[in-house]
């Protein structure tokens, strides 16, 4: 089913962003990760994945937008 593929692609994205030492590429990769099981979650409907994953969305990129603020 198509949407096993999906899940299994976003985790497999997530888990790749931890393989990074930089913690902005670590940040972006989860994103697209993240984003991808929003997908998941929406088309199985199921909350708690798309609810989940849509609030680490916001965090990553509150922890980005602040981190690069800093540095302008």
């Amino acid at each position: 089913m198509i949407f096993e593929e999906l899940g299994t692609i976003a985790s497999i994205i997530v888990l790749i962003s931890f393989l990074f030492k930089s913690e902005r590429k670590i940040r972006i990769v989860n994103i697209i990760g993240a984003i991808l099981f929003v997908v998941y979650g929406a088309l199985n409907g199921s909350f708690a994945v798309w609810f989940l994953n849509g609030a680490l969305i916001l965090i990553h990129l509150y922890k980005l937008l602040k981190k690069w603020k800093a540095v302008f």
